[in-house]
């Protein structure tokens, strides 16, 4: 088998990377295939991500956990937000997230006060303070991805960032019910 950069080189396959059909003995379609090998690679990127996250997270303090940082990086970016729609977004338990979201209030990362559209939903902001911890981690996550692409060409940035951007805002959508969605940022109302 020829291997590149450490993986099998296109056309083979990890035993694990083999797709199974929903059915009961259904052979895969292509197309299921690739589906099947994209969600592998997301498996690997996911655990890249969650390794450095975790690291990051220990930098800022040793009781923050890696979800507490990409807690904090959806709040930035997302914010205001509630944590019931963090929650929609991370499919997490809410209670884990409000775990994260009390450390990160308590470390001066994230403010919390009421919707003035209904004094019920607390929002949730990314602080100043946040904001520029989150610019020397993205430095620092450069970095790590410059190393990773370095034999990139151009044209090869481009078609993955477009891919991944088409694919992420498909995901967009998500609407929350009640008052939180309408008081956060992107959902209800106009923007």
């Amino acid at each position: 088998m020829e291997v590149q950069n450490g993986r099998p080189a296109h056309g083979h396959k990890h035993a694990h990377e083999h797709a199974h059909a929903p059915g009961a003995g259904a052979a895969a379609s292509p197309r299921d295939e690739r589906v099947s090998q994209i969600i592998s690679e997301f498996s690997e990127v996911f655990a890249f991500a969650r390794s450095h996250w975790a690291s990051y997270a220990q930098e800022v303090d040793s009781e923050l956990k890696g979800v507490g940082m990409i807690v904090l990086q959806l709040v930035f970016r997302k914010g205001p937000v509630t944590a019931t729609a963090l929650s929609q977004m991370l499919d997490m338990d809410k209670a884990v997230v409000s775990r994260q979201i009390a450390k990160l209030r308590e470390l001066g990362l994230v403010e919390a006060e009421a919707s003035p559209e209904d004094r019920r939903v607390i929002l949730l902001t990314a602080t100043a303070h946040a904001g520029e911890l989150l610019e020397r981690i993205r430095r620092q996550w450069a970095h790590a991805y410059h190393e990773r692409f370095a034999d990139w060409s151009a044209e090869d940035l481009e078609q993955l960032r477009a891919g991944l951007h088409r694919f992420n805002a498909s995901a967009h959508d998500i609407r929350i019910d009640g008052p939180a969605g309408r008081c956060t940022r992107g959902h209800g109302s106009e923007d």
